[in-house]
């Protein structure tokens, strides 16, 4: 059991021996709103291309938000585990937090549909601070929402800045009535020395964070605030942050742009000198984890 390393894990992982792909659920979408043909999906960040989707297309066709959710939750779901998933499992993470809507983390583990209880301790509705599932002592944590919950899923500009609104609130403020229990900021928890792990962004306060499968575009604002104010407190020195935060990408990776500003957020990366479409890949990044 690892127990001071948790993993983040994107996307990429269901890309390998998987065929259908994000740009394919992008296209079924339109399709499915009525627009086929219609909506220009090059260079345009998902979040606003979704909020065309949603208010231009699926109004005009008479959808509601929450049957474009289900669809898309639908279509998520169908992707089976990989031989990635279950290395994963074999690891013995104690905490993985992921950006993934669907259950293959939990399938690879053994887990059935009757195991998919959310066990945070808020249970919420829409976003997605506490949401984790139990996994055999361990947890997962469903960052960006649940199939089984398409409420849940993090789509949309709407969704992503209410979810960075009740991040900060946690982390900075406090939540207030936002919730059946009120938390004290994790900023005044930090400072006291007394944190308990129940959200999932405790974590990257208080545990070496190993990123991987991940893009981390620009528009993942949630995220990009996170590593940038907890970058703040390590510059300032206003609370003692001793964890680090490592993103592994393949070496090949064009966008300067963004390893300039990870390293300026103090997260440590950790290039990998191959493509990252087959397993190869990750599994060198298991054994650096491990190794290290």
């Amino acid at each position: 059991m690892i127990e001071n390393k948790v993993i983040l894990v994107g996307n990429g992982i269901n890309n390998i021996q998987n065929t259908y792909k994000w740009k394919n659920l992008i296209l079924d979408l339109i399709d499915y709103v009525g627009a086929k043909g219609q909506i220009n999906i090059n260079k345009k960040p998902f979040p606003l291309l979704y909020e065309e989707i949603y208010l231009k297309e699926a109004k005009k066709n008479g959808l509601r938000e929450d049957q474009i959710k289900s669809f898309i939750a639908e279509k998520t779901n169908q992707i089976q585990p990989n031989e990635i998933h279950k290395e994963i499992s074999n690891v013995k993470f104690r905490n993985i937090l992921t950006t993934n809507y669907d259950y293959n983390l939990e399938r690879a583990q053994g887990l059935k549909k009757g195991d998919l209880e959310n066990i945070g301790v808020v249970k919420e509705s829409k976003y997605s601070l506490f949401r984790c599932i139990n996994n055999f002592g361990n947890k997962i944590w469903h960052i960006h929402g649940e199939c089984n919950f398409p409420r849940t899923i993090t789509l949309g500009y709407e969704h992503y800045s209410g979810y960075l609104q009740h991040m900060r609130n946690y982390v900075v403020t406090g939540t207030g009535d936002s919730y059946n229990r009120k938390f004290k900021s994790l900023r005044k928890r930090l400072k006291s020395g007394i944190v308990k792990l129940e959200s999932w962004i405790d974590y990257f306060f208080k545990k070496n964070i190993f990123i991987i499968g991940l893009r981390l575009d620009f528009v993942e604002i949630h995220l990009w605030w996170l590593l940038t104010y907890s970058a703040r407190i390590k510059f300032t020195k206003q609370i003692p942050i001793k964890n680090k935060i490592f993103y592994f990408y393949p070496a090949n990776l064009s966008n300067k742009n963004k390893l300039d500003f990870l390293k300026s957020n103090d997260v440590i990366l950790r290039p990998i000198n191959m493509k990252p479409d087959n397993t190869e890949y990750y599994f060198r990044i298991f054994d650096r984890i491990l190794r290290r």
